[in-house]
């Protein structure tokens, strides 16, 4: 989850760099060491792909963690691989799939290949024709035991009457027929429930027990706005899918993590909900959608305005500095140039010692007192929101940081997010880059529901959130 929120003063967006002057030296960046690291390995069923040549020209399979080349990918686009694993890689900060391919004439040409290498064998005519037939027969067994009135489990629905359901139901959200559907309808058609309702199965084997994930939560900051996001979704699901438990005893984990890099606020990695520390303990984060009372606006005002005045003032001390030492030096080196003994041009040379080091001092001593009052400033701030924060501020933290946790937790479920900002699972866009990918039923870049008020405002979650999870739990993702 990438929710970037904030509702600033100009002090704090603003920019307050001033003139560097001509004494600073540049510096060379060394290059950083790539870093690698899995966050998540699954096993997944075993699905046929082909080297995509078009885009793999220059591209190789590699050992686990990438540590070393395997084999060239354009020497193999015309053979099929089998695919039964794939692991999530976080790379220098960046979130990529790949997947363990084997050639399936020879097992030993094989490797992990990012995803988008790799495209997907289509089933042959043959094999739909069977599926088809396969469905219609299901399909009349299904209409005759209806007529019974009553429900057999070990029926599925034909796919054109399934695709009749879905399309009847509202966008994303799965009405009461799909949920009461039988138990073989769910297990022959997961991959259309899938995408025609954004969801995978995200969590690792054993979070969920029983239908139930146990959570210890690390860091004791976080454990009243967990508790707020296992009880929200306790209470639409109608039972106990989330429990606390202890450090010795649980499946899934709750804990700070660093986002600052990646830019999330909330990250779900198979068995862990990670919330940025960072963000977490700023307090004017996540308060988009407050309204500011008059006294509190018109305080961050002249807070703003002290923050512009001492950034002119500062700049125009060092500028001046910065003049009266050039005109100086200027000066001196015409003296020294028009010195004619050693003891002269040495009395000179002291003298733009002096020169250069109280400028070095003035210079310094302005920047240092700049920050300290920019310093002060800021806390200011900080302090006005605190203050105003008593009301409708705590309330508004509160809601943000528990949908944040419950966002994650949907994620747990097999909630892939949606274009819909009144959802708890909702997401700017469609394929945000540090998110877990998913089959989408559509690409979006803005939301459906602009008007509407967003879920992190709410602290609710929708019944689209409530009615996805209740099919995640008929496929058997919890």
């Amino acid at each position: 989850m990438n929710v970037n929120k904030k509702v600033l003063s100009s002090l704090l967006i603003a920019t307050m760099a001033f003139s560097t002057g001509f004494l600073f030296q540049q510096t060379t960046p060394t290059q950083a060491k790539t870093s690698i690291k899995v966050i998540w390995r699954h096993k997944t069923k075993q699905t046929s792909y082909k080297i995509d040549k078009s885009k793999a020209k220059k591209a190789y399979a590699y050992s686990a963690k990438l540590g070393s080349k395997k084999f060239k990918l354009a020497a193999y686009a015309n053979k099929t691989f089998k695919v039964s694993y794939q692991q999530k890689i976080r790379i220098n900060g960046k979130y990529r799939l790949y997947y363990y391919a084997k050639n399936s004439s020879n097992k030993k040409i094989a490797g992990w290949i990012w995803r988008g290498y790799l495209s997907k064998v289509q089933k042959t005519a043959s094999s739909s024709s069977n599926q088809s037939n396969s469905s219609a027969t299901n399909n009349n067994e299904s209409n005759n035991n209806s007529n019974s009135g009553v429900m057999d489990n070990s029926i599925a629905l034909s796919a054109p009457d399934l695709n009749d359901l879905i399309t009847a139901s509202p966008d994303l959200d799965p009405n009461s027929k799909l949920l009461t559907l039988s138990a073989a309808t769910y297990a022959k058609y997961p991959s259309t429930f899938n995408t025609q309702f954004n969801l995978s199965q995200f969590a690792d084997s054993g979070v969920f027990v029983n239908h139930q994930a146990t959570i210890y939560v690390a860091d004791s900051q976080l454990v009243n706005y967990v508790d707020t996001a296992i009880n929200n979704w306790n209470n639409a699901l109608g039972r106990q899918v989330f429990v606390l438990g202890t450090q010795a005893n649980h499946t899934l984990t709750v804990k700070f993590g660093d986002g600052s890099a990646q830019g999330w606020d909330g990250l779900f990695s198979g068995n862990t909900v990670e919330v940025d520390t960072n963000n977490f303990n700023d307090p004017t984060y996540g308060r988009s959608g407050i309204s500011l009372s008059p006294q509190l606006a018109a305080k961050l005002s002249s807070i703003s305005n002290q923050s512009a005045q001492l950034t002119a003032d500062t700049n125009a001390q060092i500028k001046k500095n910065r003049t009266n030492y050039e005109n100086q030096y200027a000066a001196l080196q015409q003296k020294l140039a028009s010195a004619t003994t050693s003891a002269a041009k040495a009395a000179v040379q002291r003298q733009l010692a002096v020169l250069k080091s109280t400028y070095e001092q003035t210079d310094q001593s302005l920047r240092d007192s700049y920050n300290d009052q920019i310093e002060q400033l800021r806390q200011a701030v900080q302090y006005a929101y605190q203050d105003a924060a008593t009301s409708a501020g705590n309330q508004q933290i509160t809601n943000y940081w528990a949908t944040v946790i419950m966002h994650e937790l949907g994620h747990a479920l097999g909630l892939y997010h949606t274009p819909y900002q009144n959802d708890v699972m909702y997401a700017p866009v469609s394929d945000e880059p540090d998110a877990t990918p998913s089959p989408v039923k559509y690409s979006w870049t803005s939301p459906v529901d602009p008007n509407d008020p967003k879920a992190y405002q709410t602290g609710q979650l929708s019944s689209r959130d409530v009615d996805r999870a209740k099919l995640t739990g008929a496929l058997g993702y919890w």
